[in-house]
């Protein structure tokens, strides 16, 4: 078996619907199993306007039709009839909800799942009729809340309880079809009320199915031809990578990179899944493929690829009480904690700790917290670059070749850190500089090796 993750432009128009069938259908040897997004494309960006009438409805305006309107092109384009496949009962449960919010005028991490949870219910719906109906493929839609996905209370970024993957296995190897098409992103705690991996998990649901049906592969289609040499929307001549290991890919997702959601590799990784991220629009391109290990290319330079993050969080806590003291870091931390603070990257002096965030309000009132034992300071608007490769790992010169491309760029580091692995080098500097650092990097460490 295999599993195929459809992320939301791969299912945001009828003509990459299709598309996205036709790739099914080309594995149906594989008993695929299909996991799906959100339609998203220029003209249905079905998860931001299910979360823009959600904030419409907590401020007393309450209004379904612009979701009513996507659902209903969409499935008109392809011939769809909404009342036959449960997707007018779910735009009636979610006209309702909006209803239920306005009153209450309230909107809460968990109200906010239910809401976000109707784009892959939807969608996965679409994706299972046009497969049945125009491809004659024997296919079955569950969600993953009807398959039994349980996770943890933490809505918004749930976890999920792999002690409910047997019996989802169960449900899976009971049904009578070819073709398994479920949702991404969504699941349910034990009580029944539903949560969302965090926004981008269908990459998550996809390694966590290929998990429980023992894949020998996860598919990842996107619109990009695997994972790049950098973010081709700043660098346009940017390559896919053919190969990375598991650790590489989880540093790039970690760190920034759009193509992966960070926590995916984690069910890869213990399973040893193969995970190949490729292109719905140029299905013969290869894509990438992340395993394990990889074959060492002799000509290939010692970085993989680049990852930028914005709107990075810069907190440097100041004390002379730091000297000498045990358990002041612990202090420290646990604020952190308590406030829920991401942290990327960590420094430390006798008398200065500073770490990077993506969660600057978080950040801010962890912050409030420290100031009852230290001086803390909040910087806001960094990006955080980062150059990754395991072929760093012993490799000398790739730290001056990465400052000598800043430098050159006329671009100031504000933090450095490479940790004992030296798979990473991060890198924290003035937002306004992400571009012209990044162009700089890549011009160095990849447009000279391959001029050489």
């Amino acid at each position: 078996m295999i599993t195929m993750k459809f992320g939301g432009t791969s299912v945001g128009t009828p003509e990459s619907i299709r598309q996205a069938c036709q790739l099914i259908k080309a594995e149906l040897a594989h008993k695929p199993v299909v996991i799906v997004s959100a339609h998203n494309s220029p003209s249905v960006r079905m998860t931001d306007t299910l979360v823009a009438a959600a904030h419409a409805a907590k401020d007393g305006k309450p209004d379904a039709s612009k979701v009513i309107e996507a659902q209903h092109w969409i499935c008109r384009e392809l011939g769809i009839d909404p009342s036959s496949n449960g997707i007018d009962r779910l735009l009636e449960r979610f006209d309702k909800l909006l209803s239920g919010i306005a009153m209450i005028g309230e909107l809460t991490p968990r109200t906010m799942d239910v809401v976000m949870s109707f784009g892959e219910r939807m969608s996965a719906r679409v994706v299972n009729d046009v497969l049945r109906r125009e491809f004659g493929v024997k296919s079955e839609y569950r969600s993953a809340i009807t398959l039994g996905l349980k996770t943890d209370h933490n809505f918004g970024a749930a976890r999920p309880d792999p002690r409910c993957y047997p019996a989802v296995a169960k449900q899976i190897s009971d049904l009578d079809c070819d073709v398994l098409v479920t949702t991404g992103f969504i699941a349910s705690t034990d009580d029944g009320q539903i949560t969302t991996l965090g926004r981008g998990g269908s990459d998550y649901s996809a390694t966590i199915f290929g998990a429980i049906v023992g894949a020998e592969e996860v598919q990842i289609w996107t619109d990009v031809s695997g994972v790049m040499t950098a973010d081709p929307r700043i660098v346009p001549e940017a390559e896919s990578i053919p190969e990375l290991t598991f650790m590489e890919a989880s540093e790039l997702a970690w760190y920034g990179a759009k193509v992966l959601h960070p926590a995916t590799m984690t069910p890869a990784i213990e399973n040893d899944i193969p995970v190949r991220v490729k292109n719905t629009a140029r299905p013969d391109h290869p894509g990438t493929v992340i395993r394990r290990t990889v074959k060492q290319d002799s000509e290939a330079g010692a970085v993989k690829s680049l990852a930028v993050m914005k709107n990075v969080a810069l907190v440097t806590i100041s004390t002379g009480r730091m000297f000498g003291t045990h358990g002041f870091m612990s202090r420290v931390f646990d604020v952190f904690n308590r406030h829920g603070v991401d942290i990327h990257m960590i420094a430390t002096s006798e008398v200065t700790i500073s770490v990077t965030t993506p969660n600057a309000e978080a950040a801010e009132r962890a912050a409030e917290a420290i100031r009852d034992f230290a001086s803390v300071t909040v910087e806001k608007g960094l990006a955080l670059i980062s150059v990754v490769g395991e072929r760093m790992k012993g490799m000398p010169g790739v730290a001056a070749r990465v400052t000598k491309a800043l430098a050159e760029a006329q671009v100031s580091i504000r933090m450095i850190s490479q940790g004992a692995s030296e798979i990473n080098i991060a890198m924290i500097l003035e937002g306004d500089q992400a571009r012209d650092a990044v162009i700089s990097l890549h011009k160095e460490l990849f447009d000279n090796l391959a001029a050489s």
